[in-house]
């Protein structure tokens, strides 16, 4: 027995693709009404920064990675994203080390 066995239903044979036949249409993403989708930054410098407080201003989940940032470009970035987003009635915390989450306001962080 496989590992990702108990996923399939009782009956159901997997079936490979056979080279030149068609590929299965493709399904769009469907999300709960009124839920917004989530964005990952990795800015590269401290420029980056307007554009993740533009997804803010968008109310918008945001996750941000700073771990290519240097030390002290990454504390400048998570300042100022940390104003901006409490101006804007949001809040923040930090998933593990250079990894931080800001979410609008109306989201709970619990």
């Amino acid at each position: 027995m496989g590992l990702f066995d108990g996923f399939r239903q009782k009956g159901e044979i997997k079936k490979r693709a056979i080279p030149g036949e068609p590929l299965p249409e493709k399904q769009p993403f469907r999300h709960e009404e009124g839920s917004r989708p989530m964005q990952v930054r990795r800015p590269r410098s401290f420029a980056d920064v307007e554009e993740i407080i533009d997804r803010f201003k968008d109310k918008l989940t945001v996750i941000v990675y700073v771990n290519e940032l240097n030390d002290s470009t990454a504390r400048r970035v998570i300042d100022m994203l940390s104003g901006a987003i409490y101006a804007l009635g949001g809040g923040m915390a930090m998933l593990q080390r250079d990894m931080y989450i800001f979410t609008p306001d109306g989201v709970n962080e619990k």
